[in-house]
């Protein structure tokens, strides 16, 4: 059962707005939004919406990544 505070949460979603430019498609109007439903660590963070007409279509997937540091030796190679 979901939580007052959860369907609180998710009618008040944050997300990044911006405009993709397609080249010959033009541009389109573009969201990313946090994955909510994520339960696993293979799912993505983040869901890249655009714009099709007066409908929205998922068209993409973003996952954070960490950078590992380099060891000592491996700068001096």
């Amino acid at each position: 059962m979901e939580t007052k505070e959860r369907k609180r949460r998710r009618k008040e979603r944050k997300f990044l707005s911006g405009e993709i430019d397609l080249g010959i498609l033009g541009k389109k109007q573009a969201c990313l939004f946090r994955n909510d439903n994520k339960t696993k660590d293979n799912h993505p963070a983040f869901l890249l919406m655009i714009k099709d007409g007066e409908s929205w279509r998922e068209v993409g997937a973003f996952w954070i990544k960490k950078i590992k540091p380099k060891e000592a030796d491996e700068d001096l190679a």
